[in-house]
């Protein structure tokens, strides 16, 4: 959520130092009155100072969110992954399950010719039931694989687009804090300025309660 902060601009920067030079030059304004211009402007730099780091806090938490956001889009990949290598290790088990029987029933084949009908019989049911848990196996992990496919490219598009809209508001947010930094600098030069004109004030005073030489008879 973008926020917008109040601001001195260059202009009214200019404004204050102009006006206070002018007002030395002629002499009108009293210490009190620069006492109190001096306090302004140290008010307002206080104040853009603590709006500058507020900027720097919010940039702090959407970098902290990227690496979040990052840190899920891993995790759900390890996921995708994990499950694809369970799938396979079954079907490979499954395959290796039926490569067991197949061989079983060539050796009883051998040992026992007067049971081959019998055992030919098991072996159809037994290799038609592997069959159908092997293909129904394989149309699991394709369908796993579509939809863990599916999920990754969504959750990598949302992340991009989330990260692309980061990126935009934390460089809007780096030039606000450099737009900040500028006029904290020029309201310093202000400040420091009016101090300089505060002294000069103060001697020229001190100059003028000064008692005056006595005459010469």
């Amino acid at each position: 959520m973008r926020r917008d902060y109040p601001c001195l601009t260059a202009y009214s920067l200019l404004w204050i130092f102009t006006a206070g030079c002018a007002g030395l030059a002629r002499q009108d304004k009293s210490p009190d009155q620069i006492a109190a211009e001096k306090a302004l402007v140290g008010k307002k730099t206080a104040l853009l100072e603590r709006e500058n780091q507020v900027l720097r806090d919010e940039n702090l938490e959407l970098t902290r969110g990227s690496e979040m956001m990052k840190a899920e889009l891993e995790k759900k990949q390890a996921e995708f992954s994990a499950n694809d290598t369970r799938r396979a290790a079954e079907l490979k088990a499954a395959e290796a399950s039926i490569a067991n029987l197949t061989q079983k029933i060539a050796i009883l084949e051998s040992e026992s010719g007067g049971k081959i009908k019998q055992l030919t019989q098991l072996n159809e049911q037994l290799a038609e039931r592997h069959a159908k848990e092997r293909e129904k196996l394989q149309e699991d992990l394709k369908r796993a694989q579509v939809e863990g496919a599916a999920d990754k490219e969504r959750l990598t598009r949302e992340a991009a687009e989330r990260q692309f809209a980061h990126g935009k508001e934390v460089q809007e947010l780096k030039q606000r804090a450099v737009e900040k930094e500028k006029e904290i600098d020029e309201m310093r030069r202000a400040l420091a300025a009016l101090r300089e004109n505060e002294a000069r004030l103060q001697k020229e005073i001190q100059g003028l309660k000064a008692p005056t030489a006595p005459a010469l008879k």
